[in-house]
């Protein structure tokens, strides 16, 4: 009844959102240009961002790397609507979820979160992980809630309802490599907590 609770929750506020996807999520923000920077150190063809909300992420990426193909899927049906609208050259972009994503294996050079998994508990963690690792053929890129500390995790959990989770240690555990970890800076993300103390971008290879 727990996991049913908690997979179920968040899952349900974000399925069954009501704003305007384009004002409040089509925007720009300075971790956007460092996902940007980071992108420009690797090799791609291909990237599909789960949780992709309107896809601001997405239209950064084709503007920056014109030639690739992008993708997005998130659980709303209104994100993806509107997704559309904004991004025509979209290979995909789809209604799925996380930890049950509806592509084929190796379908994409890389998979990119954008605070997506801080939505996912601990009991679906792994599985998200490793639908990313399924789908993705050469690696990750994540901006994600990490701490190394258990009790600072569970204090975030308690306060916040948000996940962070030890990355170094999640994706060693999947079989990834080349774990890099960079702390966000308050010009990375200005607007404070938790970010401030839990936000990282987070790349890793298959």
């Amino acid at each position: 009844m727990l996991k049913n609770f908690l997979t179920s929750k968040h899952r349900k506020y974000w399925a069954n959102r009501k704003v305007n996807w384009e004002t409040s999520y089509f925007a720009d923000h300075p971790h956007r240009d460092l996902i940007i920077k980071t992108l420009k150190t690797m090799k791609f063809g291909s990237i599909l961002e789960v949780g992709c909300a309107s896809g601001y992420n997405l239209f950064k990426i084709q503007e920056n790397f014109p030639r690739t193909q992008i993708g997005g899927i998130d659980i709303s049906q209104d994100a993806i609507t509107k997704a559309k609208e904004m991004l025509p050259g979209a290979v995909v972009l789809e209604v799925s979820s996380a930890d049950n994503l509806f592509l084929s294996d190796k379908s994409s050079d890389l998979m990119l979160t954008d605070m997506c998994l801080i939505y996912q508990s601990p009991f679906d963690i792994n599985k998200a992980i490793g639908e990313l690792k399924r789908v993705a053929r050469n690696g990750i890129i994540l901006v994600e809630f990490h701490h190394t500390n258990w009790f600072k995790r569970q204090f975030l959990r308690l306060v916040s309802g948000y996940n962070s989770y030890n990355y170094k240690k999640l994706l060693t555990k999947h079989g990834f490599y080349d774990i890099e970890i960079y702390k966000l800076t308050e010009a990375d993300w200005p607007s404070g907590e938790p970010q401030k103390t839990y936000g990282c971008l987070i790349t890793a290879k298959i």
